[in-house]
């Protein structure tokens, strides 16, 4: 075997690794489908069932990634699970009958779960996808339902949900969710329900500084600690109207609020509306705290805040049943084992980029990584793990 080597490089997943043809028994990847320029092939595609897609209003893409799902007839699929890049998915007509018994309002499970069909490349709502399905391959049961983690969304549409506490616009306030949700508190902030805010429906959170032009970036955080620990935070902003100069920090605290520990820092926004994803991966009781990194007048707005709980360390989630690819970490140290020989393996981070990758056929193999959430290929084989 040639001496092992470790990259932790920043270029992109390519998906060209095991080129498929488009036959049932070497697939497309997205990646690869999307190549094809939606020219109407009749193909097989194979991917991660990572989100629904919603509507097309405006000029403006609606989807949900994670929890809480519509059960839309559409799903965006990605080659990576935990994918929330919009660029990287294609949308999946399901069809009447194959909503009924799969939308992921309804039946969860298949979240982030791999699925196999055939249909034709085709645009829907200008984006890339796939239609009139001839097959359609859903993972075997039992599955996890990973959207029991994802138990904190925040749109800040409730009606009524805002109370202020002074009559300055940006003095302050707390919003009240519907079903017992967290209550956010707004500081240096005002709720966004005008043309010039960007949000998702009715309304944004809007940071600024508490004087509105002066004093301390704008902020909102949890009035209240979650508890089963921080896993990924989630969230969407922009820029207010025409500014330009905001940007975003990501906080938590696990002492009720008394002291704030930086986790993401200067976050910039666009025009419209941008997702962004932070990895926290911290068991226990925390508060998180979206704000404002700078003091500039500029305005930010924050809307659809999802938030997971804590991944337990070294856990290994299949993404494939079978009996032939075992995984184990202890101290940082990757540990893989297959009953059969491999013709290599492939190691990406949690957004794509190729951490580790050998090329030669083995069977047992040993690697360091840091902490985070990695998605392994080995052969035909992959598996999810975090350490």
């Amino acid at each position: 075997m040639r001496g092992l080597f470790i990259a932790f490089v920043a270029f992109l997943y390519s998906g060209l690794l095991y080129a498929g043809d488009g036959s049932v028994s070497s697939p497309f990847t997205v990646e690869e489908a999307l190549s094809k320029k939606n020219n109407n092939m009749l193909c097989y595609v194979s991917g991660y069932i990572v989100g629904e897609y919603v509507n097309y209003s405006n000029n403006k893409h609606f989807y949900n990634m994670a929890p809480p799902f519509e059960g839309t007839s559409t799903y965006l699929i990605a080659d990576m699970p935990f994918e929330y890049r919009l660029e990287k998915c294609m949308t999946v007509q399901l069809g009447a009958a194959n909503t009924d018994i799969c939308n992921l309002d309804e039946y969860p499970v298949y979240w982030n779960k791999k699925l196999l069909l055939q249909g034709n490349l085709s645009l829907f709502q200008t984006l890339p996808g796939i239609k009139n399905l001839k097959n359609f391959v859903l993972p075997e049961q039992p599955l996890e339902d990973e959207t029991v983690y994802w138990n904190i969304f925040e749109d800040f549409g409730t009606k009524n949900g805002y109370k202020p506490v002074s009559g300055d616009m940006y003095g302050g306030g707390v919003f009240y969710g519907e079903d017992n949700a967290i209550p956010w508190v707004f500081e240096g902030a005002t709720l966004g329900e005008t043309g010039k805010d960007a949000k998702w429906d009715g309304a944004s959170a809007h940071l600024r500084l508490t004087e509105s032009t002066s004093g301390n970036p704008g902020a909102i955080y949890m009035k209240e600690d979650k508890s089963n620990g921080i896993g990924y935070i989630r969230f969407w902003a922009a820029f207010y109207d025409t500014d330009k100069k905001g940007r975003i920090a990501i906080y938590i605290s696990g002492d009720q609020g008394e002291s704030w520990e930086c986790v993401a820092s200067g976050l910039t926004p666009e025009k419209t509306l941008k997702e962004f994803q932070v990895l926290v991966n911290r068991p226990g009781n925390y508060r998180v705290k979206i704000a404002k990194s700078e003091n500039s007048s500029d305005g930010v707005n924050i809307d659809n805040i999802r938030i997971s709980d804590y991944l337990q360390s070294s856990a290994v989630i299949r993404s494939e049943k079978d009996d032939t690819f075992s995984v184990s970490a202890n101290n940082g140290i990757l540990s893989l084992s297959f009953t059969d020989e491999v013709d290599g393996v492939d190691i990406y981070t949690i957004n794509g980029s190729l951490a580790f990758s050998i090329k030669d056929r083995i069977k047992h193999i040993s690697i360091p990584l840091l902490p985070g959430v990695y998605i392994i290929r080995g052969g035909s084989y992959i598996r999810k793990i975090v350490l």
